[in-house]
């Protein structure tokens, strides 16, 4: 019988409920919370790039009819296998001999189980309720601080020149600032543009996070004409739900899917949502720290980069986006035995910084805070833009970077319909061009523009800060979901590139990001709210790169060297060790041949070389250097200001411009370098640039 070339919908549903019932656990079994996995499972398909979408329907029905082929299945599909027989065919290929088999069935496995611990039937058994603890939390940050919120809210659009840039405030007229506040909005492509599709202003920025964000605001107060193009949507503070999947298909590069190609491969996500990244990211907020400015001069040959040179401007991020340490109140029961763990072993800790107005505690960072205490790029950065005339464009996708000669004058883009489509064309003519679109998306707009670096570095450099956890599990009631994400880190190891943390993940990416799957899976998963996730970043020697392929879509791909595995390998143990010490019965790991350990007499066998590199789960959301500043430019995209070699009218700001990977979290360093080069651009005067 021949393979068809695709299935039908019905078909391809049919493979999914064996599949689930294979790998979910064994409460899928009921009808209907088979049904609202599946329903689930079809929007997280929906999310996928198109890619992924296409090979997972080549997986899809390679699996249904391979069963043919399975002697034990005796001519059936897989669809049509019973009990154990579907449990085995699955065990082929998750064991199989081919690659492409054992990554199909850990695809299948993710979406799987992220769906079904999306339905409501898997989050009551686990008790699991975070929006009771949001409303809780949410009503008493108001009631405690409800009048300092009040004023911090008001100071963020009212004057405030940039320091450094009086020469251009006094070329600019006070009249022309009042005409310009007049115009900024935040407004939807899909329906807000002029018939022509085209735009004319003095700054384009092509992406709203924290290196637009902040450097639209500070030009547009001095009275330049800004456009901001966004090609997510605009997410307001209200929209934002512990509906975690739901917001990662509303607010991440294609439904958070997106992977780093190497052995083994990193999984990384991007915002892609007004505000970028800070919306989702976890709000902490350090300095750059001083030996590596150090070492950008000296080693890089960067100009003005020192702390000293620095610091009018980190302390002017500080003031805007509330840079303070967490009140008491919103520390959760997991972030304290991560320090009763730390304090045991007298290893050193220190509370996180983290840009907040009394954050509430409702730990729902990476889906957005819903109750604007973080304080993100979306409710900061974006309305002081807007206040002073800025225009931002959400739901506009850039393809191109128009010159005339060497010097950029505009953009070219199309408008992003929803589920991908693309919409009608505009062109936004500008006499300066400014890429903040992050250390993936960046690369990839300079190379399809045909903007090639001349020391060829372009897309190179590619660090990212490994990140990998493990989950604890404690006889007592944790709850991790209530408090604050990453209250404390742990800096011990600062000097060898390793920094922890308690981060609490909802039970759907839990069970996604774990390598068990079935009965096991529902084991660990029982257990949910006494486990306490901990995480460990890794200051990375590795190095990537991003290539621009024949459409113009970037591919990332990044080889884990041993020394940093070697470091994370030991990172995982210490962390093991720290938890065992505050009272952990059993830790999950992150690798696919070790998936858990009872005792800290088992921490050796974490630092085991006989566990192969392939098997260790690696994510992360610091992507950084694909442009990097340099004074040279042989060796280096961009000068220390973030203007691109041999182009005029054209700049990046974002952490593409990192010479190296920083060993902190980036969002306030790129932040700082946005506004220090705003005060640039704006003492130099757009046409000498």
């Amino acid at each position: 019988m021949p393979m068809p070339s695709a299935q039908s919908d019905s078909g391809r549903k049919a493979t999914l409920r064996a599949l689930a019932g294979v790998v979910c656990p064994p409460e899928i079994a009921d009808k209907a919370t088979m049904e609202a996995c599946l329903v689930e499972t079809e929007r997280a398909i929906g999310a996928l790039p198109k890619l992924v979408r296409s090979g997972l329907a080549a997986g899809l029905l390679a699996y249904e009819f391979g069963a043919i082929l399975w002697p034990p299945a005796r001519g059936r599909r897989a669809s049509r296998l019973e009990g154990d027989f579907s449990a085995r065919y699955f065990h082929a290929w998750w064991h199989g001999r081919l690659r492409l088999f054992r990554e199909f069935s850990r695809g299948a496995r993710q979406i799987l189980t992220l769906s079904y611990y999306e339905t409501p039937q898997a989050k009551e058994a686990l008790g699991y309720d975070p929006e009771v603890w949001i409303a809780r939390v949410k009503a008493r940050r108001l009631e405690s601080y409800g009048e300092e919120i009040r004023e911090r809210e008001a100071e963020v659009t009212a004057p405030d020149p940039l320091p450094g840039a009086e020469r251009a405030y006094e070329i600019l007229s006070e009249k022309r600032r009042g005409a310009a506040s007049e115009r900024g909005a935040i407004l939807s492509a899909r329906r807000d543009l002029p018939p022509s599709g085209t735009l004319d202003c003095d700054v384009v920025i092509v992406g709203s996070g924290a290196g637009g964000g902040p450097m639209a605001a500070e030009l547009a107060e001095a009275g330049l004409d800004v456009i901001v193009l966004e090609e997510g949507s605009h997410n307001r503070t209200e929209d934002f739900t512990a509906d975690a999947s739901e917001m990662v298909r509303r607010m991440y590069r294609d439904g958070g899917a997106t992977i780093a190609y190497g052995t083994p491969p990193v999984y990384f996500q991007e915002g892609r949502t007004v505000g970028g990244s800070t919306v989702v990211n976890g709000g902490m907020s350090w300095r750059t720290p001083d030996e590596i400015l150090q070492r950008w001069r000296d080693a890089d040959g960067l100009d003005g980069i020192l702390p000293k040179d620095l610091e009018p401007f980190a302390e002017r991020v500080e003031r805007r986006v509330h840079v303070a340490y967490q009140d008491p109140e919103s520390i959760g029961r997991d972030n304290e035995l991560l320090k009763v763990g730390a304090d045991r072993k007298g290893w050193e800790t220190i509370p996180n910084l983290r840009n907040q107005l009394h954050c509430a505690g409702s730990n729902n960072c990476a889906f957005g805070c819903p109750t604007g205490a973080k304080r993100s790029v979306l409710v900061t950065y974006i309305p002081r833009a807007v206040r002073f005339g800025a225009r931002v464009f959400a739901d506009l996708r850039v393809t191109k970077i128009l010159r005339e000669g060497i010097r950029a004058v505009g953009v070219e883009g199309r408008v992003a319909e929803p589920g991908g489509g693309r919409g009608r064309k505009v062109t936004v003519r500008a006499k300066l061009v400014v890429v903040s679109c992050g250390a993936i998306q960046t690369p990839a707009l300079l190379a399809r523009s045909g903007i090639r670096s001349t020391s060829g570095r372009l897309g190179r450099n590619l660090s990212l800060h490994p990140n990998a956890k493990v989950g604890a599990v404690f006889d007592e009631d944790v709850r991790g979901w209530e408090g604050v994400h990453q209250a404390w880190q742990v800096r011990q190891f600062r000097e060898e590139g390793l920094v922890m943390a308690a981060v609490n993940i909802p039970p759907s990416i839990v069970a996604m990001t774990s390598h068990l799957y079935g009965r096991p899976l529902a084991e660990m998963m029982r257990e949910y709210r006494h486990i306490v996730t901990a995480g460990l970043l890794v200051e990375d020697t590795s190095l990537g790169r991003v290539v621009t392929l024949p459409g113009g879509e970037p591919l990332a791909l990044y080889q884990i060297n041993d020394q940093d595995i070697a470091t994370l390998r030991r990172g995982l143990a210490l962390l093991s060790e720290l938890l065992f010490e505050a009272g952990a019965r059993k830790i999950y790991l992150p690798f696919a041949g070790l998936t858990e350990i009872h005792g800290p007499d088992e921490l050796k066998r974490i630092t085991d070389d006989r566990i192969p590199k392939k098997s260790i789960e690696i994510v992360t959301v610091h992507m950084m250097g694909t442009a990097r500043m340099g004074g040279d430019p042989r060796s280096s995209v961009t000068d220390s200001y973030g203007r691109v070699h041999g182009a005029r009218g054209l700049m990046v700001s974002d952490a593409s411009l990192f010479p190296s990977p920083i060993g902190v979290n980036p969002s306030q360093t790129i932040q700082t370098l946005a506004i220090r080069n705003a005060a640039h651009i704006l003492n130099t005067g757009l046409e000498r640039l």
